[in-house]
């Protein structure tokens, strides 16, 4: 079942990637402080809207682009995966331009894509994992919902895993 898109939220709109974006996205791949968390597990960044481009296309969800809706620059992404792209589990994922960070915008698009999860996909649960240490990004989590339930090692990461679940009707 496919996610509407686009996705508006009051400060953003999340819609699907398209190639015309890889050079924006290029640009936030290439700070290593943006990605200083992200487990990139040996795969070159700048194929991710391609990929993230085929994933929509195939299955109707996936990773979108976070633009601000004030200027409509592209600032971002989040979205949901198979988690250690695997699955079952969807997992959600974020990464914001840096200029960008501290004003709950990651929050904002979280929140959004586990309202798509639960709401258009029928998600019961979804899955965020966190490396130790990226304290940000645990808060957004927690803000958007999410409760740790563990930690996990993979490869040399400590990671805390963290859920949302569906509210019952």
């Amino acid at each position: 079942m496919p996610v509407r898109l686009p996705i508006e939220t009051e400060r953003l709109t999340l819609r699907a990637f398209v190639p015309e974006d890889r050079e924006a996205m290029a640009a936030i791949h290439a700070d290593p402080e943006v990605m200083r968390f992200i487990d990139t597990r040996g795969e070159d960044p700048a194929t991710w809207v391609d990929a993230y481009v085929a994933h929509q296309a195939r299955h109707g969800w996936g990773v979108w682009a976070i633009e601000e809706r004030a200027t409509g620059e592209l600032i971002g992404e989040a979205g949901l995966s198979l988690l250690d792209g695997r699955g079952p589990q969807l997992e959600l994922g974020w990464l914001l331009r840096r200029d960008h960070w501290g004003r709950g915008l990651a929050t904002e698009a979280a929140r959004a894509c586990l309202a798509a999860a639960f709401d258009e996909l029928g998600a019961r649960e979804v899955v965020a994992v966190v490396d130790v240490g990226n304290d940000a990004s645990l808060a957004v989590a927690r803000k958007a919902g999410f409760v740790e339930t563990g930690r996990r090692r993979r490869g040399a990461r400590r990671q805390h895993v963290l859920r949302a679940r569906r509210a019952r009707a």
